[in-house]
């Protein structure tokens, strides 16, 4: 059966079922085949059975979300169409789209109704590592143009690489395009087009001269999207002064503060719960600048996103500074985003100690550590037979995937073994000329051992791992092996991904990329790798190196790089592989 079908029967169905038409009415559909309408009715039943598991919200002022519920939803526009986007463009399940409207809600009415004549709200969303945070602000800032938010600000990364793709992205899904390209989101009506002074230009931050004053004085929403520079946030602050102050004073705006434990929070430890006499330092430039910004406005909400937010809630509450006014602490309200269905993350991966028995839990067992002989080839810039191995992991695991009926889909590998550029480049050259040996044994030797080399991998690593934690889904290497060259021949060659390249993996551009990444800090912070199912990765430690590759079962969880076979380490923060 080509499931490739079935899903685009079930989202036709989606599409009928969201516009009020009965599901059997829409199973019997001339345009569902009829071989199809069982394999259709059966996935639309598992979404039935999926248990939605409420956002749990921490809030300094219960009452506070009536507002929200005295709205009538009739009129709204941005949100009625990410969601239809959503549902027939990116083929989410409807029980998906239900949970992220309902954690939306619960975040947007902690917020303040943007009528009332004053308030400074500041808050802490908490998701888990690559689970959807991205999805679910831009589907708050939808929400929050509905109800009346006229600015927006998108703090996001630290590299021009990061500030685009999040542009790419909100341009996709709520602003939309003038050509009305496919997919994305359509260009609103005139009268709700958003005001953009920030592009989706690799150097696209803003500037003022692309800028005007007159837009924030219109009903028409406005959208900037900055990342935490220096620099960037003085030119945005000095076009803010410029502008009227009776419309700074009425405006609301809304600030997202995307990655919110990196570079926001004041690492110089300047704590005042008072106004000093004398001198004093002052907040982290990043820190004071976003403050600044808050400041400048009567009609106020910030919230922060972070899948790692200790140093967010252990901000002092009572801070207090001259210039830059009230620190970023969540006072107002913090919310915990559930699990979603499906998701993959640290817990499944490596397990989880009981609270309260401290039983330990194991993850699944995908995670294979470097060992010491690899990591002193890594260091005389060898390629270790580990990283051999973890690209056949790759292979292995992309043409598992095509099996399935996923070969359009993005697949990214990630090797991070130095921070340091001219190793980068030392390891891609080796690690290109490898792979490059590697498909021409598979094109023109096959025979030769590498059909036996890959068979044995598949047997003793990916069926073992399946049978034990997947049931029912093995699958035997013959049915995948069909899938290896066409995955080879679509792999593009390895890349470079690091400050001096300046090369992003353009999953825009390229919708279907699959590509190995070489690269360090770009990497390991921020960037969405698209599809990744391998990560080959190696941490300092106390002047040592520890490492360790994972690989994909046969369901499709990827394994995140770490540990040494003496001793386990914590996950690096903000880590793209889970």
């Amino acid at each position: 059966m080509d499931s490739l079908n079935v899903e685009a029967a079930v989202r036709i169905v989606r599409v009928l079922v969201s516009n009020g038409i009965n599901r059997e009415t829409a199973l019997a559909n001339p345009a569902i085949p009829e071989d199809l309408r069982s394999s259709v009715r059966e996935a639309l039943e598992r979404e039935d059975t999926i248990v939605l598991h409420p956002a749990r919200v921490i809030t300094a002022e219960p009452g506070r979300g009536d507002w929200l519920r005295t709205r009538d939803r009739l009129g709204w526009h941005y949100w009625p169409t990410l969601r239809d986007y959503l549902l027939n463009t990116k083929n989410w399940g409807a029980v998906a789209v239900r949970s992220l409207d309902e954690a939306t809600d619960h975040i947007l009415e902690q917020t303040a109704d943007p009528g009332t004549e004053r308030f400074d709200i500041r808050g802490l969303v908490l998701g888990y590592v690559q689970s959807g945070k991205t999805a679910n602000f831009t589907a708050l800032i939808a929400k929050a143009a509905d109800v009346g938010y006229r600015l927006v600000v998108v703090l996001s990364g630290l590299d021009n690489g990061l500030r685009r793709q999040t542009q790419i992205r909100l341009d996709k899904e709520l602003v939309g395009y003038s050509d009305n390209r496919p997919g994305a989101v359509p260009l609103p009506p005139m009268g709700r087009m958003w005001h953009q002074f920030t592009k989706e230009d690799f150097d696209g931050d803003f500037q003022p001269g692309n800028a005007n004053h007159s837009a924030l004085q219109g009903t028409q929403p406005v959208l900037l999207v900055v990342k935490k520079n220096g620099p960037v946030l003085r030119r945005l602050h000095h076009w803010l002064d410029a502008s009227p102050e009776e419309v700074r004073r009425s405006l609301p705006m809304l600030v997202i503060d995307d990655e919110a434990d990196q570079a926001s929070v004041d690492t110089r430890g300047s704590y005042q719960t008072d106004v000093p006499d004398t001198d004093y330092e002052a907040p982290a430039v990043i820190n004071g600048l976003i403050r600044q910004l808050l400041q400048k406005f009567g009609r106020c909400a910030y919230v922060a996103y972070t899948a790692t937010p200790f140093a967010n809630i252990l901000i002092p509450h009572d801070t207090i500074d001259p210039t830059a006014g009230d620190d970023l602490y969540p006072k107002d309200f913090i919310v915990d985003l559930p699990k979603p269905a499906g998701y993959f993350g640290a817990e499944e991966l490596f397990g989880r100690q009981d609270p309260v028995t401290g039983e330990f839990v194991a993850g699944i067992d995908v995670v294979r550590h470097i060992p010491d002989g690899d990591l002193n080839a890594l260091n005389t810039q060898q390629l270790p037979a580990s990283l051999e191995t973890a690209v056949i992991d790759f292979v292995l695991g992309g043409a598992a995937r095509a099996e399935r009926g996923q070969g359009a889909q993005p697949a990214t590998m990630l090797i991070h073994t130095s921070q340091r550029i001219d190793e980068h480049n030392q390891l891609w050259q080796k690690v290109s000329t490898w792979f490059s040996e590697f498909k021409d044994e598979w094109r023109y030797q096959r025979d030769q051992g590498i059909r036996d080399r890959l068979r044995r991998r598949w047997d003793e690593e990916f069926v073992r791992v399946t049978r034990a934690s997947f049931i029912g889904r093995e699958r035997r290497f013959e049915q995948i092996e069909p899938f290896i060259g066409p995955f080879l021949e679509a792999l593009a060659p390895p890349r470079v991904v690091n400050s001096a390249t300046g090369e992003m993996l353009d999953y825009e551009r390229e919708p279907g990329l699959k590509a190995i990444a070489v690269g360090g800090n770009r990497l390991a912070r921020g960037l969405t790798l698209e599809g990744l199912l391998v990560s080959y990765f190696l941490l300092r430690l106390s002047g040592r190196i520890r490492g360790s590759n994972a690989h994909l079962d046969d369901r499709g969880a990827c394994g995140l790089v770490l540990g040494s076979r003496r001793r386990r380490i914590r996950a690096p923060q903000g880590h793209p592989a889970i």
